[in-house]
């Protein structure tokens, strides 16, 4: 079973859009709230023989239309999808039955004007170059697990030298966590073992990340705002 992660750090069975890496698997690029057709319908055109009082119908050329997924707007998932976004890419959709669908693409993204339990919704617009004729069974042989961390992070709020303790679980437990500070000039952060500590420095913003990593798994990433208070 694939591990999937939210905003919230927990883990959701639905749907996902997956990009292709580099060894061929595909790991996770985002959970959707939807997923679109891959192609639309052919066209038709109408045929008639002289000899024959009847219209009859013939198939015409197959369109692969833009495809707009729904994700929740939020930090972490912004950061995800700026690693990807304009190139053009592989892409695997997987359905909740482990059926999915294959193609080429590129996309990029935007915040709509609907939220959902006050979390603002995004878009992902991505234009489709090619797609396989049929879906494919079962996708479980292509996909590559993610390590993630299943502990809910907020936002932190310290003052000068003040500290914030928590323990970060993983799944799976043996996953690794490496954390940086994008100001240690404001606030550190250090994580021994899976207990990560956080000390304001001096007053201001900074944004500590934290990478999940355990081998042959793709790795996820998560960050926790700091503000530090004189």
């Amino acid at each position: 079973m694939e591990r999937y992660y939210t905003d919230k750090g927990l883990i959701s069975k639905g749907s996902c859009l997956n990009v292709q890496d580099t060894d061929g698997k595909f790991s996770l690029l985002l959970p959707t709230t939807d997923l679109p057709e891959t192609k639309g319908a052919p066209s038709t055109q109408a045929k008639t023989v002289l000899t024959d009082n009847s219209v009859t119908e013939v198939e015409g050329l197959q369109t692969n239309a833009q495809k707009t997924y729904t994700f929740n707007y939020h930090r972490d998932n912004i950061r995800q999808l700026n690693k990807y976004a304009g190139k053009n890419l592989t892409f695997l959709e997987r359905n909740t039955d482990n059926t999915g669908e294959k193609f080429t693409g590129s996309f990029q993204y935007g915040r709509s004007a609907i939220a959902v339990d006050g979390i603002a919704q995004g878009q992902i617009f991505l234009t489709v170059g090619s797609a396989d004729n049929k879906p494919i069974d079962d996708v479980r042989d292509l996909m590559k697990k993610t390590s993630i961390i299943t502990t809910p992070l907020s936002d932190v709020y310290l003052a000068v030298s003040g500290k914030h303790e928590i323990t970060v679980e993983t799944d799976p437990a043996e996953a690794t966590i490496a954390v940086t500070s994008s100001a240690t000039a404001i606030a550190t952060a250090t994580i021994t073992g899976k207990k990560l500590v956080i000390t304001g420095v001096a007053k201001g913003f900074c944004m500590v990340e934290l990478v999940t990593s355990t081998v042959g798994e793709a790795s996820s990433y998560r960050t926790i705002a700091v503000e530090v208070t004189a």
